[in-house]
């Protein structure tokens, strides 16, 4: 459907895997969230419209939550243009003003790979279907069906955290985030949002999508702290001005509950359970030399001057 950008058509997909599985976010639920191959690349309109509907990216496919006893989880996503910094933020950027920040291709090295995995193992978010291997990285985070940029903070030359963006014609998506468990304090999650909204803010972006969350996830609780903001709430964007007037916010547990207890369709069909996954060829948890080196990188549209070198 190659006219999306025009009539707000979401781009043709199929349902390439779907299955249940544990959820990583709350403990003793059902997670279910069927992955859609696009049939072909993503326009910047065409990912505009997909997150408009809710949907995130991963690797080469999108998905949406379709889990069947809870409605926790909630698109996220940052009006730019109304977004104005609190104190705390500020105090965060200047924390980490002695970060370097470069825009570049995503990349595919060991340490990114281990450091992925330390973030993971942190945070609780790995399951037994987790992939820990390049392979698996590469899959998730280096392989899109849009066009994605890698954002990587340093400390001098040590890699501490690193964001996958993709690039919508009037959005940015948040697509991934992990940084080094060792420098919690610098609050990367956070530092790394604020930047990530000045970049919007400077290309003229009008929304910048966070990602899913959900009021009781320890992992995703620094994306509330946004406003204001919206959530895709039963297929309506909802705005929240004010921490106040924030439901989720003024009695967490009981708007967790509340989700816990929304019900829909159980299934379509039965998640067919058939080998979608490459096998787990190597774990990667050391933090070994990355056998690729980046150059430097300037912000700019044009790519085609970037390069990597082998060791």
């Amino acid at each position: 459907m190659k006219r999306s950008e025009q009539d707000g058509t979401a781009p043709a997909t199929r349902v390439v895997q779907d299955r249940f599985e544990a959820c990583v976010y709350r403990a003793g639920q059902v997670a279910r969230c069927p992955a859609r191959a696009p049939l072909a690349r993503l326009t910047p309109g065409g990912l505009d419209v997909l997150l408009q509907e809710g949907d995130q990216r991963v690797g080469q496919t999108v998905f949406r939550t379709e889990c069947p006893f809870c409605r926790a989880c909630e698109p996220v996503r940052i009006d730019v243009a109304s977004f104005r910094p609190s104190r705390t933020h500020r105090r965060v950027l200047s924390r980490n003003a002695d970060l370097r920040v470069e825009l570049g291709p995503p990349v595919l090295t060991r340490r990114r790979v281990a450091l992925w995995n330390r973030h993971r193992r942190g945070r609780g978010l790995l399951t037994e279907h987790s992939r820990r291997d390049p392979v698996g990285y590469h899959d998730w985070l280096v392989e899109s069906c849009a066009s994605t940029i890698e954002v990587r903070y340093l400390e001098g030359s040590r890699l501490v955290g690193v964001s996958i963006l993709d690039l919508g014609a009037n959005s940015v998506n948040s697509a991934y985030h992990y940084f080094d468990p060792g420098v919690a304090k610098r609050s990367l999650g956070v530092f790394s949002v604020l930047r990530e909204l000045q970049f919007c803010a400077a290309a003229g972006i009008r929304w910048y999508y966070l990602g899913l969350w959900a009021s009781d996830a320890q992992a995703l609780r620094y994306k509330s702290s946004w406003y204001p903001h919206e959530r895709l709430i039963a297929g309506t964007w909802t705005r929240f001005n004010l921490r106040a007037d924030d439901p989720a916010r003024v009695d967490a547990a009981r708007y967790a509950d509340a989700a816990s207890s929304a019900t829909g369709d159980l299934f379509h069909r039965w998640p067919d359970q058939a080998g979608d996954e490459l096998p787990i060829n190597q774990d990667c948890d050391g933090d070994p030399e990355d056998s690729v080196v980046v150059a430097p990188l300037r912000p700019a549209a044009d790519d085609s001057g970037l390069s990597t070198d082998e060791d």
